[in-house]
């Protein structure tokens, strides 16, 4: 039953590491589209002596970032089986988190970016304005919202550190036997051995699941089109 469970964690921690990572590539693609939309505004405003940076948009650009290198790391760790390095992964993913969190507070939270937009750009350019404005906003709202598919990252690590890393005996396909031979040559002695063995060994196994079962059909078709092509 345990077995049954890592495997579960298992591959639900590798489906949220893939949901999170195109999510970070999503956020650096529109991060960088972002880039070029503010320098194509600025350059359009009348000269002014001060002109705030777009921390907003680095900070969304460095969240997209840290995001893909934390899933290209959980991708590693999930098929190690070693409970140390998922230790170390728990406590960087955490570490990392944290950090981001401190971050997107600071940027987001202790900084009046319409009141800083305010202060260089004129009435002239409003459209400008409103456009920095409605992306500060959703940047806030993006940063948030990719928090929550790590948190449950750090919560999958965790119950899979638990749990126990170490990975099921039955998930092994070292049992199914070799079956790259021509279905139409005439059998030899090894072949004969090979069917007898897994005969007897499929006869003493007491139960099969039908996920095996079909997972051994498909896999003597597949061999069997590849002997014969």
């Amino acid at each position: 039953m345990v077995g049954c469970t890592r495997c579960c964690v298992h591959t639900s921690m590798r489906a949220v590491n893939l949901f999170v990572n195109l999510c970070g590539v999503g956020v650096i693609i529109y991060s960088l589209w972002l880039i070029k939309k503010w320098q194509v505004g600025v350059s359009e405003l009348p000269s002014v002596s001060y002109i705030p940076k777009p921390w907003f948009i680095y900070t969304c650009l460095g969240v997209g970032m840290a995001v893909c290198l934390s899933t290209l790391c959980g991708h590693i760790v999930a098929h190690r089986s070693s409970s140390s390095i998922l230790f170390i992964y728990i406590i960087s993913i955490f570490s990392l988190l944290c950090l981001e969190v401190s971050v997107i507070v600071a940027i987001f939270y202790k900084t009046n970016w319409q009141m800083q937009l305010a202060k260089f750009i004129d009435k002239k350019h409003i459209k400008f304005k409103e456009f920095l404005i409605f992306h500060v906003n959703l940047c806030r709202l993006i940063v948030i919202l990719i928090l929550v598919p790590q948190i449950k990252v750090i919560v999958l690590a965790a119950i899979l550190w638990v749990i126990g890393a170490e990975p099921r005996a039955h998930c092994n396909d070292s049992e199914i036997p070799n079956l790259r031979y021509s279905f139409l040559a005439a059998p030899t002695q090894s072949i004969l051995d090979v069917s007898r063995h897994g005969f007897r060994n499929y006869e003493a196994s007491p139960r099969e699941s039908f996920s095996s079962y079909v997972n051994r059909i498909f896999r003597m078709q597949f061999h069997r089109r590849v002997s014969l092509s």
